[in-house]
């Protein structure tokens, strides 16, 4: 009962400075980029290296993630394989070929990130035949090595890291689907892109909770990345790090004080510094970094406090009415072999 309440008040109070941070972010979204946006107009893109950084490489965490998934569920399949021999060599195939995706997918976006901020030509290489096929070969070389990295692990560790492994592949899938899902609807205006258009009296700025139907014409290379502001995938994507949270809940060996605190520590620092370097680059306001991170990390605490410690301790239940059972048979087998 006791832990219960204490519980409660933590979840209380940490509601009450998200709605605090809402309030405030909601009434000065606009101040707080026009303090904090390093952008001139003369470029679309930030020049500050912090920003720089952190739309290169902020969203690489949860492609890392995914691959170690991929990597796990590939292993326990071929050492647990499923009694459909079809549909076991199915999904064998199915996460190799995804592992495959995700490092394609990092790998050509942070090039293409890179290309953006440097002169070394990458745009013109990565567009190209040869570039495309290179960064495929090189994607798959990536990601065969993660694989072969946890090749090497034990059976009843991976029986113990495929319930984690399964977690990520469901929060990322849900969370990234409702940030993107909402940059659909809501439209709302980057501050770089009405600094770069000239707009610098901010008529077309809107707030988190309005759908922009006040958009502006432009022939920008950079016009499809306009209206994407409201929330922060980058965000949301390096607010999957909280996915290591969930670890120790399967994986005793990090169910430590130690590993927990790295766990928190580590997320909320690298959260943080993404968030902000957004804010920075101009890509996105306070309130957009607040419920892009919020996203992620309400998807994983609900997931762990509502869904994956009722199932754990149904299954405890469960195992510990089984060896009940066990036990009382073999009791009763002893008085039956006794009475004869």
């Amino acid at each position: 009962m006791k832990k219960s309440k204490a519980f409660y008040i933590t979840l209380s109070v940490i509601l009450f400075f998200i709605i605090v941070a809402i309030i405030l972010g909601t009434i000065y979204d606009l101040q707080i980029s026009k303090a904090l946006a390093d952008v001139d107009g003369s470029s679309y893109h930030s020049k500050n290296i912090f920003a720089i950084l952190g739309e290169t490489f902020g969203e690489n965490i949860l492609y890392i993630l995914l691959e170690c998934s991929f990597a796990i569920i590939f292993f326990y399949l071929i050492k647990n394989p499923l009694n459909k021999k079809w549909l076991n060599v199915l999904l064998i195939i199915f996460f190799v070929i995804a592992g495959c995706i995700v490092s394609f997918y990092c790998i050509h976006k942070t090039l293409n990130y890179i290309s953006i901020y440097t002169s070394f030509g990458l745009d013109s290489f990565l567009s190209s035949t040869i570039g495309l096929i290179s960064v495929v070969v090189f994607s798959c070389v990536v990601s065969a090595i993660t694989f072969l990295l946890f090749s090497k692990i034990k059976n009843e560790t991976l029986h113990e890291l495929v319930g984690w492994a399964l977690a990520v592949l469901i929060i990322s899938l849900i969370s990234n689907a409702i940030v993107q899902g909402a940059k659909l609807i809501f439209d709302r205006t980057r501050y770089r892109a009405m600094v770069y258009e000239g707009y610098n009296d901010f008529e077309y700025f809107t707030y988190w909770f309005q759908i922009n139907s006040n958009k502006f014409a432009s022939v920008s290379p950079f016009v499809s990345d306009y209206f994407e502001s409201f929330p922060s995938g980058h965000t949301c994507a390096a607010a999957s790090s909280f996915l290591l949270v969930l670890l120790p809940t399967f994986y005793k060996k990090t169910d430590t004080y130690a590993w927990k605190f790295f766990f928190i520590a580590f997320a909320c620092i690298y959260t943080f510094l993404v968030g902000f370097s957004r804010i920075i680059a101009g890509a996105h306001f306070f309130t957009d970094v607040l419920f892009g991170g919020l996203v992620a990390i309400a998807c994983v605490f609900v997931a762990k406090w509502f869904v994956i410690e009722k199932i754990l301790l149904k299954n405890k239940i469960k195992q510990q009415e089984k060896l009940k059972l066990q036990l009382e048979t073999e009791s009763k087998l002893q008085k039956n072999k006794k009475s004869k």
